[in-house]
């Protein structure tokens, strides 16, 4: 479809190519009939033969050949018309001029007529090219001065015109054998080509003289010297030695520089559309130069070699003449190398100039945006233009960042910013709207970053692969549609209307390190070869400083890195209270040194499951915090998954864990926190940006994964042995308070039974029976309140022990209600008090009833002994949701709510019960709670600790309502409780 189009377009240009080509075929066909035989049947060798003719018609097609592509490609119109005939006459002449030599009278007209054409055709040609001369007709303000001279180049022409008419003529008459008539024009025939070659050198001299423009400048001595080189060989090697008398060569040999011809023509027209290297160009036409004086010398030597000497003279000629080809040669080689810079491309040495100008390099570092700063006044230099930036890779992120950074205060940046901005709409999808580009990561939305797009990322793809820089045109392109074939060394299309800058690629060691981009020329020309051969200068002279500036900046962003990782690990050497803290505060360490989100997961050995602990920083998530992850074994390797930037996603989850359920669309680091063979958890750092992790960031990050999983099982250890040492101060604090209460408790009925001993012991004989039965039953009762004592605290030494041993059975909740009633009857009586009992008949729970008892025992006699006399107690039941709650409520002195969660603990009283005439090891409150506990149920306290309120000390166990008995055997009475 390309081709399609393009043959379209070209459709009138492509037609006349048609009718020139089938008339060189033409010509060669009747100059090949006219030629062999006259050569033959002057037993000429057949090889002279064909070489005399193939050498005629090559030269003939080259000069078809370049007229064809100039005329097809070139810009200028009238001066690619006028190179198209001039091409075409040069063509006729050549393709002729063997018939011309055989003395074929038709071909000899043709031959003469072509060359006269030819000849005006050349001279008008350099009146357009490089410099048009009839440019000023459309100037409405042009002095009296150019309007003359412009008259006069017309009459020039006019004149040229006329005498390569007569010059036809005259042929013609020659042709018709019109002898008398021929002979009249011949003179001013003379005159016309007198005339004709005056007027082109003072057309050349007058134009290079006139010519401002480096580019007009350059054109010209392609032109001139292309032209001299052509018929340098002939003038000298045959001319020449012609006109002294001295041996010379076949003009049919020195003509062959004459293929120069048409390529310095072709070239110098289409230099600025060429789109190759001009060191390409320029090597080769170095070895023609050198090539062509090389045979010069070889001319010399030989005719040195020559001379007519005889004797000893004879003989120190030929040597002379060795030593001038030995020693000559390389000078000669050298000074044609020197010749074809001067004077082929003087504008490359005018670029290498102002790329290298002493003072531009200082000896001092500098960064990275000193560096870019180097790099773009060389291009504004060589190029004359102001529009000009770089953008610089980042290896974090591996997008282009523009260096310097726009200055918004800064009155002089605000060409470079308005070109940044034209720049940014040209390559994105819609106008610059940054809030509104379409990404998957939110990239600095800003002007600062070239690659933020993924159709632009497409955009510097292509410039990264390009042999050459690209236009933008050219680079936003479909893959497809990029440049190919001619397109690719010649521009083949007209320049894009509008904003079109250049993007040239600046590489170090391989790899495109910043991208340059460049607005119009100075000139307003369009770029080609010779400005991609600045542009290499440019990147030879200067990479190396960016690329160590990149360098020294990416060390500099390890060093920080690595500094506030450890920084961070250093302040937060203090002793944490938990693993948790430790946790938070490494997580926040990784956070602020990565500038990323920190997430750490904990691994549970019991169900092989990480969990999410804490999260640290903006950045996204990697999953919700209520999800588990199953890590397999290949999941605890550090993994560092980049990836897939603003475009689609394409690839595989192979490079992310496999415990993830689905593959991030964002850049994150995945760090295994392992002690040794242990395995402590994960660390994930989230990036919202792109983000590249490179070996020595892997290197730093890993390190410090591990250090942090020290860290954390170091704080596991100590948090471990904390604990263990505070159960040992519980341990010992129990212990100083068993002694205390003990010998508190214990001391009261001792000294009461140790009391009444002595007065038995003392007053025996003189008490009375009833007296002495008193004392004797005092000290038994004594001695029934220290066993009591002793039986409690044995209770809560083998607790554990009953605990695993209970009797499971379905209860009726009153029988032992009603028990403990009984038992302490003779108390309620002898202190005039009640126990009023609400249990339903109907209620039957899980329980111990031994133990159940027990329980009730204790908490009703606390009832009461801490409860004033007189005042009642009450023992209630209610069904709630499957459970019965059972409480006892008293009317004393109630409890603070301060002492209410201690007072469930073994040997814990309030301190105001201490020294009351209430006996007490404080171990009732803890058996119960254990044993409740141990049945299924709970216990709790409820007071407002104001006195007359007392207390209300409730508990659970659950309701049956099946009749049969539950099992004893652990299993069953597992699944019952």
């Amino acid at each position: 479809m390309r081709y399609v189009q393009w043959t379209r377009t070209r459709a009138g240009r492509l037609l006349a190519i048609l009718l020139v080509v089938l008339i060189y075929l033409l010509l060669l066909t009747i100059d090949g009939w006219r030629f062999f035989p006259y050569e033959t049947s002057h037993n000429i060798p057949l090889l002279l033969i064909w070489m005399s003719f193939a050498f005629s018609e090559l030269v003939a097609l080259l000069f078809l050949a370049v007229g064809i592509l100039v005329w097809l490609y070139a810009r200028t119109r009238l001066v690619a018309l006028v190179l198209f005939g001039f091409a075409f006459a040069m063509m006729t002449t050549f393709a002729v001029e063997t018939g011309d030599i055989s003395g074929d009278s038709l071909l000899s007209t043709i031959g003469v007529i072509s060359g006269a054409l030819a000849l005006l055709l050349f001279a008008a040609l350099l009146l357009l090219f490089p410099r048009n001369h009839f440019a000023l007709l459309g100037d409405q303000h042009r002095s009296h001065r150019q309007q003359n001279n412009i008259l006069l180049l017309r009459g020039y022409l006019v004149v040229l015109t006329f005498l390569a008419a007569v010059v036809a003529l005259q042929a013609i008459f020659n042709y018709l054998q019109l002898s008398q008539l021929a002979g009249i024009l011949f003179a001013i025939g003379n005159v016309y080509y007198l005339l004709s070659l005056v007027g082109i050198i003072t057309t050349i001299v007058t134009s290079y003289r006139r010519t401002s423009s480096l580019r007009e400048r350059q054109q010209h001595r392609l032109f001139v010297v292309g032209v001299i080189l052509a018929f340098t060989p002939l003038l000298i090697l045959t001319v020449l030695p012609l006109v002294l008398n001295l041996p010379g060569i076949d003009g049919q040999w020195t003509t062959i520089t004459l293929v120069l011809l048409p390529f310095a023509l072709g070239y110098s027209i289409l230099r600025y559309q060429i789109l190759i290297f001009d060191a390409y160009i320029r090597r080769a036409a170095m070895w023609i130069v050198g090539v062509i004086y090389l045979a010069l010398l070889g001319f010399v030597v030989i005719a040195i070699s020559h001379l007519p000497l005889s004797g000893p003279a004879s003989t120190a000629n030929i040597y002379f003449a060795i030593a001038i080809a030995l020693l000559g040669g390389p000078v000669v080689w050298w000074l044609a190398h020197l010749v074809t810079d001067r004077l082929f491309f003087s504008e490359i040495k005018y670029y290498r100039r102002l790329v290298e100008q002493p003072g531009r390099l200082s000896r001092e570092k500098v960064d990275i945006s000193g560096a870019a700063r180097l790099i773009t006044m060389a291009a504004t230099n060589v190029f004359g233009t102001q529009e000009a930036c770089l953008y610089v890779l980042d290896d974090d992120t591996g997008h282009y960042q523009l260096y310097p950074p726009l200055a918004d205060d800064d009155a002089s940046d605000a060409p470079r910013c308005s070109f940044i901005q034209r720049l940014l709409q040209a390559v994105s999808p819609a106008p610059l709207k940054i809030s509104a580009v379409d990404m998957h990561l939110p990239l600095l939305r800003d002007t600062h970053w070239l690659s933020l797009h993924w159709l632009i990322m497409d955009i510097v793809e292509h410039i990264v692969s390009a042999e050459r820089p690209l236009l933008l045109s050219e680079a936003s392109r479909p893959g497809a549609a990029l440049p190919a074939g001619l397109a690719r060394y010649l521009m083949t299309r007209a320049p894009r209307e509008g904003f079109d800058p250049l993007l040239a690629p600046i590489r170090a060691q391989g790899k495109v390190i910043a991208v340059l981009v460049l607005g119009k020329r100075g000139d307003h020309g369009q770029y080609a070869g010779p400005d991609f051969e600045a542009i290499a200068l440019v990147e030879a002279r200067y990479s190396p400083v960016l690329e160590s500036a990149r360098l020294d900046a990416q060390a500099s962003r390890h060093v920080a890195i690595l500094d506030a990782l450890y920084s961070g690990v250093a302040g937060a050497g203090k002793a944490f209270q938990s693993v948790e803290e430790e946790v938070g505060a490494y997580t926040k360490i990784a956070a602020e040194a990565a500038q990323a989100r920190a997430e750490t997961w904990l691994y549970h050995a019991s169900d092989d499951q990480l969990r999410h602990i804490i999260h640290v920083g903006p950045g996204p998530q990697l999953l919700s915090s209520d999800i588990e992850m199953s890590p397999r074994d290949s999941d605890w390797s550090s993994l560092f998954y980049h990836g897939e930037g603003p475009k689609p996603w394409q690839g595989s989850a192979s490079a992310v864990p496999s415990c993830l359920p689905q593959t991030p669309h964002f850049p994150f680091a995945w760090l295994p926190l392992k002690g040794g063979k242990q395995r402590i958890g994960v660390l994930v750092l989230t990036y919202s940006r792109s983000h590249l992790f490179s070996q020595e960031e892997q290197r730093v990050l890993s390190m410090f994964a591990d250090q942090f999983a020290v860290a954390l099982e170091n704080a596991s250890f100590t948090v471990e042995l904390r604990a263990a040492y505070e159960r040992q101060k519980e341990l010992d604090c129990l212990k100083d308070q068993f002694i205390m209460t003990a010998s508190h408790e214990l001391r009261t009925p001792l000294t009461a039974v140790q009391g009444y001993i002595e007065l038995l012991e003392t007053y025996n004989h003189n008490l009375s029976p009833e007296r002495r039965a008193e004392f004797i039953m005092k000290a038994h009762r004594g001695c029934d309140e220290l066993t009591l004592l002793v039986e409690n605290i044995m209770d809560a030494s083998r607790l554990q022990v009953d605990t695993e041993n209970l009797n499971i059975s379905q209860v009726p909740l009153a029988e032992p209600v009603r028990h403990i009633t009984e038992i302490l009857e003779g108390v309620t009586r002898q202190e005039r008090r009640s126990i009023n009992v609400a249990v339903p008949v109907d209620v039957y729970v899980i329980a111990d009833e031994l133990r159940l008892r027990q329980v009730l025992l204790n908490l009703v006699s606390n009832a009461l002994k801490y409860s004033p006399p007189q005042s009642d107690v009450d023992i209630t039941a209610s069904v709630n949701d499957g459970n019965v709650n059972v409480s006892i409520r008293d009317r004393g002195k109630g409890v603070p709510s301060e002492d209410q969660a201690r007072l469930f603990k073994r040997f814990v009283r309030l301190e105001r019960d201490m020294n009351s005439p209430i006996r007490g090891a404080g171990l009732g409150l803890y058996i119960s709670k254990r044993l409740i506990e141990t049945m299924g149920g709970r216990i709790w306290l409820e007071s407002t600790g104001k006195v007359g309120e007392g207390s209300v000390f409730t508990f659970t166990l659950k309701r049956v309502v099946l009749t049969k008995e539950i099992s004893e055997s652990p299993l069953e009475r597992q699944q019952a409780l």
